[in-house]
């Protein structure tokens, strides 16, 4: 096995990931706050691509389409 075990930390992970109710408890949180940012971030795309407000920006630049040089 070349996992550094004598370090008290990597032990601590290996307990917790090991012992059944905790492994699966963190495995749980890490799964389902993916899922959430997943879906939050699905849903704050969709939201963004139905607006229709005008674009509107601070400043104009020659960048910007339909806009004549100065």
């Amino acid at each position: 096995m070349n996992f550094p075990m004598q370090y008290p930390l990597f032990q601590f992970f290996y307990w917790l990931v090991n012992t059944a109710g905790l492994g699966g408890l963190a495995v749980a949180i890490v799964g389902g706050g993916s899922v959430l940012t997943y879906f939050f971030t699905l849903r704050w795309i969709a939201r963004g691509g139905g607006d229709d407000r005008a674009e509107t920006y601070p400043y104009p630049t020659p960048a910007l389409h339909k806009h004549p040089p100065e």
